[in-house]
């Protein structure tokens, strides 16, 4: 034999070998190319192509499960456990299709083995939110509420933006405060004032206001979007004396509670001295058509600043956008003042202060006289006494719609020093 021909041998070898190879990886090419293209189509009969062109893909019969789980047109619960189950089988290191698995199991009513299943998505995951959450919430609608509230738990101090689903849950499950605060909730402010979120719009005081006193004994900063709503609800369920301790508490923690009992007045800021609160009892302003609303540090009547309203000339609008809410005291007398500017104000209607009752405006409703016209800085006085149901009481500045035909108000009016004492004026 030639020297040459073992060596022939060998190369023509691995030339098949190589040839083979690329018949092997340009058909494994294809045929993951084809499966590919099958799997990214909107359509379910291809992604079932793509499962059977490539059926070692575990994501190709996950996704199946999940369309035949969750399309309401095509829901088919016993196909979707097939699915799952061959997904799970050729990745047993997934939880996520373990917890799907879960989910289908417990929507077919086979609760042992969803279980099992959420279980196994915890040993695989033990660290994943998502995992304790879906846990908990079926462990919470089996009823398994000590266990449900560990994995809430769990799943909240993880991941903080789950609080308010986590509190919503837990409350309508067991509307128990203390279950809340112990058991489910991380003794952090993100979470109480996420709980107080809550129990805000579900009209619940007593649960707040044990959540507000755990809150603030932390000293957080204040987050007043969501105080305003509280001290509504408050005022709503007619705590006046909670809505006003909560009030007093919150500009304490801002550094604001200097301001609160000014020279003994009610009013909160009545020199318009900082940036107006935009809810609870402090001053609110809303925009209307015809009246532009800023504050003036050039012209006041004491103090830095002053409040002013620009009015147009383009409408004959009823003016009442400039407010504050005022916590009194049933029958008592007060001496409301406050000081008025104007310069050019048209038509017979110009502005004034009105104290009225917001719930009973027939038991309370005060006017100070019409200014109009240009006019110096000019004290407005009012004496009054609350009426036996009256807990609050709303300041304003106002103007009623002239009955003129020139009617369209134009002009300037500054409000400033705005006060109301307790008995009579201030000494």
């Amino acid at each position: 034999m030639p020297d040459g021909a073992p060596n022939s041998a060998a190369r023509w070898s691995a030339v098949a070998i190589a040839i083979a190879a690329a018949i092997w990886f340009s058909y494994a090419g294809v045929k993951h190319a084809v499966a590919s293209h099958y799997a990214g189509s909107t359509s379910a009969d291809d992604w079932l192509h793509a499962a059977q062109v490539e059926p070692a893909d575990a994501e190709h019969w996950y996704q199946l499960g999940r369309f035949r789980q969750l399309d309401f047109e095509h829901t088919d619960l016993t196909l979707a456990l097939t699915y799952y189950r061959r997904a799970v089988e050729l990745n047993p290191y997934s939880p996520f299709y373990k917890l799907d698995l879960a989910g289908t199991l417990e929507m077919s009513g086979q609760y042992a083995e969803a279980d099992k299943y959420f279980q196994a998505a915890q040993h695989d995951y033990p660290i994943s939110p998502e995992v304790s959450w879906k846990y908990g919430n079926f462990l919470l609608r089996q009823q398994r509420l000590t266990e449900a509230y560990d994995e809430i738990h769990r799943a909240v101090m993880v991941d903080p933006k789950l609080i308010p689903l986590a509190v919503s849950r837990a409350w309508r499950s067991d509307p128990d405060v203390h279950v809340l605060l112990d058991q489910i909730l991380p003794d952090t402010p993100t979470a109480d004032w996420g709980a107080i979120a809550y129990l805000s719009d579900s009209q619940e005081p007593v649960a707040g206001l044990a959540v507000w006193s755990r809150l603030i004994a932390k000293k957080p900063a204040v987050e007043w979007k969501t105080v305003f709503p509280f001290l509504d609800m408050l005022v709503a369920q007619e705590r006046y004396d909670d809505a006003g301790q909560v009030w007093r508490q919150a500009l304490s923690l801002a550094g604001d509670s200097a301001s609160a009992q000014e020279a003994r007045s009610l009013v909160f800021d009545g020199g318009f001295e900082k940036d107006l609160s935009g809810g609870g009892f402090g001053w609110q302003e809303t925009d209307v058509a015809g009246a532009n609303f800023d504050i003036d540090s050039d012209i006041k009547h004491s103090g830095e600043r002053s409040a002013r309203i620009v009015f147009d000339g383009s409408e004959n609008l009823a003016y009442n956008n400039l407010y504050q809410q005022v916590l009194v005291t049933p029958g008592t007398r007060y001496r409301f003042q406050g000081y008025l500017r104007t310069e050019q104000i048209s038509t017979d209607s110009g502005v004034r202060f009105e104290i009225y009752d917001p719930r009973d405006q027939k038991s309370l409703d005060i006017l100070t006289p019409n200014e109009h016209g240009t006019q110096p800085w000019t004290l407005e006085e009012a004496d009054f006494i609350t009426g036996a149901q009256t807990h609050l009481i709303r300041v304003r500045v106002f103007r009623a719609p002239s009955a003129r035909l020139d009617n369209k108000i134009s002009g300037t009016a500054w409000v400033d020093d705005v006060a109301i004492f307790t008995g009579g004026p201030k000494p």
